[in-house]
């Protein structure tokens, strides 16, 4: 994983600092109007879990001492839940759409997520199991679910603006 430090790096550190904007921006919604929408809330939750499992993978990633089967015991154990939990707000955006959105709005957001999930599943049961050579597969599910991150966080700063304005 060595050869792939620099990536992980540089989504690591891209996870933490959106991580932070993310929590400066929450805050002070909250902070302003006492309390936060339920539809933003969820964006905001989506945004978070995304951000702290792309943040934690690339800094299982980065441990010298792990080797490629270790890493994908440690990142199924810390991905699991989360990708459960994915499954769950999926079901949830299918039978009570975000207010204002449609249900097919609703879920489009959730689609990424669980694409970044399964693909980081799929290449850490690979890992686990010395089954060929995932690294590209894992690569891409970090990068597909800081996108992800990205674009429901950017959505919640549009959501957080029509509030203030509203």
């Amino acid at each position: 994983m060595q050869a792939w430090g620099l990536v992980y790096s540089v989504t690591g550190a891209s996870a933490a600092t959106l991580l932070g904007l993310l929590f400066v921006a929450v805050s002070i919604h909250s902070g302003a109007s006492g309390s936060m929408h339920q539809n933003s809330r969820l964006l905001a939750e989506q945004a978070f879990q995304n951000y702290l499992v792309v943040m934690l993978v690339s800094l299982l990633a980065l441990f010298p001492s792990l080797t490629l089967v270790e890493l994908g015991y440690s990142t199924l154990g810390l991905t699991a839940a989360r990708a459960a939990w994915a499954a769950v707000r999926m079901y949830r955006a299918a039978m009570q759409p975000y207010g204002g959105s449609s249900r097919l709005q609703s879920l489009r957001r959730q689609v990424a997520s669980l694409i970044g999930f399964g693909l980081l599943i799929q290449g850490a049961v690979r890992m686990a199991r010395d089954w060929g050579d995932p690294r590209t597969t894992f690569a891409i599910a970090v990068v597909v679910l800081l996108f992800s991150a990205t674009t429901v966080a950017w959505e919640l700063l549009l959501r957080i603006s029509a509030e203030k304005r509203a």
